[in-house]
C-alpha cells in the first residue's frame, strides 16, 4: 500500500549517495561539449563566471539543507515549499521540477542516439532512443538501490576522465612542453564584462540540485546526512567544473576553443595528444546515460510525491512493493514520445526548447530560496530576524534575477526564458484551479476542505506529506 499523509517510505540513502546521484544527474554532455560555448564567449575569464554560478548554487544548496532539517516530516522540496509559500507554490515546484527532469531526458537520450551512431552509422535514430529509454526504465523498476550503484559506478568513470584529462594538462605544464606557454590566460577579459555576463548564463545552467531536492527527504540520517550532501555536492560540482576548464584555458589559447567541437578534444591535440574519437565518444556516452538515470529517477520520485499529494491523478501513487511502477511508466512513456518526436523537429527549435531547462531549474531554485526567506522573519523565530539566513536568501535571489537578465543579451536564451515564464504562468495557473477543486466542500468532507482552506491562508491546517 502506497504511503499515505503524514506517512514515509523506508530511507536507504546516505550522504555519499545523495552526492553522487547529484553528480551524476547533472554532468553529461552539456558539460563535456558545450562548455566551450561559455569559454568562446568569456575566454579565460570562463574560470570567473564558473566560480561566480557556484557561489550561487552554494547559496542554494544551504537554504534546500536548511529546509530539509526544518521540516524533516517532508519528503522532498516540494514538501519544504508548502510549508512556507503554501500549497500553490509547492504545485509549481513539485510539476516544474518533473518537467525539468523531463526535458533533461529528452536532450541526453536524443543525443546518446547520435553518439552511438558514430559506431554504427546504419541504424536509425528512434530505434536507439527506444533503446536506452527502455533500459533506463528497466533500471529504475529495480529500485533506490540499483539506481544508486548504477549511479555510483557511472560517475566515477566521468570523475575518473575529468581528473586524466586535468592531469595531463598539469603534466604538460610541470614538463615545459613548448605548447604549455600559458598563452591561454592572456589577455583574460577578451571579450570585456559582456562576455563574462553571457558565460555567466552558461556556466549557471551546468549545475543542477534536482536529484538532491527530489531525494534530499530519503536519507538514513537526516540531521548528519544533508548538511554532508549539500556542502558536499556543491564542492563537488564546483571542483569538477573548476579544474578541467582552468586546466583547458591555462593550456589552450582560448581562441581554438569553438562552440561545435569538444573543447577538451581541442586541448589535448593542442599540447600533442591524440585522443581517439572512440575514446572521447565513451565518455560522453557514460556521461550521458548517467544524467539520463539520474533524471528518470527524479522525475519518478516526484510524480509519484505529487499523485499522493492529489496533485496528479491518484493511480500514478501506486506501487509495488516500494517502486512507484505506474509513475515510472508514465514518466518512461512521454521522455520517449517527446524524444521521438524531438528528432523530427527542426535542429533550432530542439536546441532552444532544451535551453529552456536551465531556466526551468531557476524556478525550483528560486523556491527554495524564497522558502528560505519565510523562515527568516521575526514571525518564524519568536520575534527574531534571522539575519544570516535572510543573507543567504537575498544574495542567492538576487543572483538569479541577475543572471536572467544578463541571458537578454543572447537571442536563444531570450527564447527560452519566454518559455520558462510561459510554463511558470500555466504552473501557477494550473495550480490554483488544483487548489480550488481540493478546497470545494463534499458531502462528509467539509472539515477537510476547511483545513485546505487554512492551509492556503497560511493557518495550521496545512496538509502534511
Amino acid at each position: 500500500m502506497p504511503p499515505g499523509k503524514g506517512e514515509k517510505q523506508e530511507k536507504k540513502l546516505s550522504a555519499f549517495s545523495l552526492i553522487f546521484l547529484g553528480l551524476g544527474s547533472t554532468v553529461g554532455s552539456s558539460f563535456f561539449l558545450a562548455s566551450g560555448i561559455a569559454v568562446h564567449v568569456a575566454g579565460p575569464a570562463v574560470i570567473l563566471g564558473y566560480l561566480f554560478s557556484g557561489l550561487i548554487f552554494y547559496l542554494v544548496l544551504v537554504s534546500l539543507g536548511h529546509l530539509a532539517l526544518k521540516y524533516r516530516e517532508r519528503e522532498s522540496v516540494r514538501g519544504y515549499v508548502e510549508e512556507a509559500l503554501g500549497p500553490v507554490g509547492a504545485f509549481m515546484t513539485g510539476w516544474n521540477l518533473w518537467l525539468t527532469s523531463l526535458v533533461g531526458m529528452v536532450s541526453e537520450a536524443v543525443a546518446m542516439a547520435i553518439y552511438t551512431r558514430f559506431w554504427f552509422p546504419g541504424l536509425p535514430l528512434w530505434s536507439l532512443v527506444l533503446a536506452y529509454g527502455l533500459l533506463v526504465a528497466v533500471i529504475n523498476y529495480f529500485g533506490v538501490d540499483i539506481v544508486d550503484k548504477f549511479e555510483g559506478g557511472l560517475t566515477f568513470i566521468k570523475v575518473a576522465s575529468v581528473l586524466a584529462f586535468t592531469g595531463a594538462m598539469l603534466y604538460i605544464v610541470l614538463t615545459h612542453r613548448p605548447a604549455a606557454a600559458p598563452v591561454g590566460l592572456q589577455p583574460f577579459f577578451p571579450n570585456g564584462l559582456k562576455g563574462l555576463s553571457q558565460a555567466v548564463v552558461v556556466t549557471t545552467f551546468a549545475y543542477g540540485a534536482g536529484a538532491l531536492a527530489a531525494a534530499v527527504g530519503d536519507t538514513k540520517d537526516p540531521r548528519r546526512a544533508v548538511p554532508l550532501a549539500t556542502i558536499g555536492m556543491a564542492l563537488a560540482q564546483a571542483l569538477f567544473f573548476l579544474l578541467p576548464v582552468t586546466a583547458l584555458v591555462a593550456v589552450t589559447p582560448w581562441t581554438l576553443i569553438s562552440s561545435q567541437s569538444s573543447p577538451f578534444v581541442t586541448g589535448l591535440e593542442y599540447v600533442g595528444i591524440r585522443l581517439g574519437g572512440s575514446v572521447l565518444n565513451a565518455i560522453v556516452l557514460v556521461a550521458s546515460f548517467s544524467v539520463l538515470l539520474g533524471s528518470m529517477f527524479t522525475a519518478i520520485t516526484m510524480l509519484a510525491s505529487l499523485a499522493r499529494d492529489r496533485e496528479a491523478p491518484a493511480f500514478l501513487a501506486s506501487q509495488e512493493g516500494q517502486r512507484p511502477l505506474k509513475a515510472l511508466l508514465v514518466t518512461a512513456g512521454v521522455m520517449l514520445m517527446v524524444s521521438l518526436l524531438a528528432l523530427f523537429l527542426p535542429r533550432h527549435i530542439y536546441q532552444y526548447a532544451v535551453t529552456a531547462t536551465g531556466y526551468f531549474s531557476f524556478v525550483n531554485w528560486g523556491a527554495i530560496l524564497a522558502a528560505r526567506l519565510y523562515l527568516c522573519l521575526p514571525a518564524q523565530n519568536e520575534g527574531r530576524l534571522e539575519t544570516g539566513g535572510l543573507f543567504v536568501a537575498v544574495a542567492g535571489l538576487a543572483g538569479l534575477a541577475a543572471i536572467s537578465l544578463m541571458g537578454l543579451t543572447m537571442p536563444e536564451l531570450r527564447f527560452s526564458l519566454l518559455v520558462m515564464v510561459a510554463s511558470t504562468l500555466v504552473l501557477l495557473g494550473a495550480g490554483i484551479l488544483v487548489k480550488r477543486e481540493k478546497l470545494a466542500p463534499e458531502t462528509g468532507n467539509r472539515e477537510e476542505a476547511a483545513d485546505w482552506r487554512e492551509g492556503l491562508q497560511g493557518g495550521p491546517g496545512r496538509n502534511p506529506v
